[in-house]
């Protein structure tokens, strides 16, 4: 496995992925290995996107890393249906609504996925496998997730591995295995949820907009161990400006409820445009037994960040961002709080860009992290070429700057599907105590779709080999 990472990673030199605003492995990579973010945080991401859950994932990065995170799905180029080439395609020629209806195609097709992450000593730590074929209206997943569903006209139906995504949940669930059902009547909506272990969950949600949803929810949890019955509700609302959700457990009426809340809102004026974005959870000493949430949320009583931006809409599109992040515990009150403060600006050709963030608000930022980065894009027809390097320092009062770190890389991108990178990183200062390789290839086309992150050390004590890695490889038919 440490053989086949290594002619992976260095068969594709010069291969290299641009700086996404979207997140993904190669992005998590980069802050563990920085130093921005610990292990367990890192796969707590990972975990996340592994499963597909890219909302959630970029709600936990930007509070554990203070970095601002685009929360779409990983587009991958549409699969070519090889049996169209037999086949007319149908389409209606009658307009609905001003928009051409298509036909859902009769000609089964989908793909099988495998995603893997090997530890660091270059063995499978975590692996899945995917299967989806796609039907008329139905759809099959078998593999790490095994479901049935049937969409049509707004009306759905899943039978098998149910949870966050299949009920449409603001809030992470646990998965559920059993059936759960979703029909539209006009402007109203109204499911249902009946899982092995007889939980059920009774919703009716309105569509006043298509900008806006409301729905109320009502559990019932059975747990046959104790013979005892417990009840819950849920309510959640979603938007444009982004969305809120509640979740109480009439029983702990003395606890505060599961609460999550998300803002957002950009405004264009006349020489900038200012954005701003809220995520927060709050909740008591209790959580609903269905609830899915990341450790550092469960045991916290507020877990938010908030993130505010200006661009300015000159040549160079300067950029000011400043994030912060709180965290109070259950236990005891004392909050622990990061700020952090950034600029960028300068043409394409040469983009610099300086943060500074204070570790600990607590103890009146007594230690900082100091970044300098500067970047140089070329655009050659529609391929784009970019160098950087990047500066960064942890600043201690009364005692100075510790070691920094030094980090060299180039990229280039393709198109959307089709790009990689490879940077050195000197995390110590000099390259004979430690020295670390990073690489990443994305490869996509109409049948085949492959990506890997990697990352090599080595050290005074230890040869090079794979610190981390994550792969994943799609082929549709």
């Amino acid at each position: 496995m440490t053989l086949l990472l290594f002619l992976l990673a260095v068969a594709t030199p010069l291969t290299f992925a641009m700086e996404n605003s979207s997140l993904n492995e190669a992005q998590v990579f980069e802050w563990w290995d920085d130093g921005i973010i610990d292990g367990d945080e890192a796969h707590e991401i990972l975990d996340l996107l592994e499963e597909g859950n890219t909302q959630e994932a970029c709600i936990l990065a930007e509070v554990y890393a203070l970095e601002s995170c685009a929360s779409e799905e990983k587009e991958y180029p549409k699969a070519t249906n090889p049996h169209n080439k037999l086949k007319t395609k149908k389409r209606t020629a009658t307009k609905k609504s001003g928009k051409q209806q298509e036909l859902t195609s009769l000609v089964p097709h989908g793909y099988i996925e495998w995603q893997g992450r090997t530890d660091s000593l270059g063995y499978l730590e975590n692996q899945r496998t995917d299967i989806r074929i796609d039907f008329y209206r139905y759809t099959l997943r078998l593999g790490a997730q095994s479901l049935l569903t049937y969409k049509n006209a707004g009306s759905e139906a899943h039978f098998g591995q149910i949870s966050t995504k299949e009920l449409h949940s603001v809030i992470p669930l646990d998965t559920l295995w059993g059936t759960a059902l979703l029909y539209p009547i006009g402007i109203f909506q109204a499911g249902a949820l009946l899982d092995t272990a007889k939980t059920t969950r009774l919703n009716i949600g309105i569509s006043a907009s298509p900008e806006f949803k409301f729905e109320l929810a009502y559990w019932h949890h059975q747990h046959p161990a104790d013979s005892v019955e417990r009840r819950s509700f849920a309510a959640q609302a979603k938007g444009c400006w982004g969305n809120f959700a509640i979740w109480w457990v009439p029983e702990n009426a003395g606890d505060l409820p599961l609460m999550k809340l998300q803002l957002q809102h950009r405004e264009k004026m006349e020489y900038a445009t200012i954005a701003w974005k809220t995520d927060a959870y709050v909740h008591g000493d209790s959580l609903p037994e269905e609830a899915r949430l990341s450790a550092t949320i469960a045991k916290s009583r507020l877990w938010g960040s908030q993130t505010i931006g200006v661009m300015t809409r000159d040549t160079w599109k300067s950029k000011f961002t400043a994030n912060a992040r709180t965290m109070i515990p259950l236990e005891g009150d004392t909050s622990k709080t990061r700020f952090k403060a950034s600029a960028e600006s300068g043409p394409g050709v040469l983009r610099g860009t300086a943060s500074v963030t204070c570790l600990s608000a607590e103890d009146h930022c007594r230690q900082n992290d100091l970044a300098l980065k500067i970047r140089s894009s070329w655009n050659v027809y529609r391929e784009q070429l970019v160098f950087s390097g990047k500066v960064r320092a942890r600043h201690t009062r009364d005692e100075g700057f510790g070691t920094p770190l030094y980090e060299a890389g180039i990229a280039y991108a393709q198109d959307a599907a089709n790009k990689a990178s490879f940077a050195v990183t000197i995390p110590k200062g000099v390259p004979r105590r430690e020295i670390r390789i990073r690489n990443s290839v994305e490869i996509g086309t109409d049948f085949l779709q492959l990506s890997l992150a990697v990352t090599f050390r080595r050290t005074a004590e230890e040869a090079l080999h794979p610190l981390h890695a994550a792969m994943k490889a799609r082929v549709c038919f």
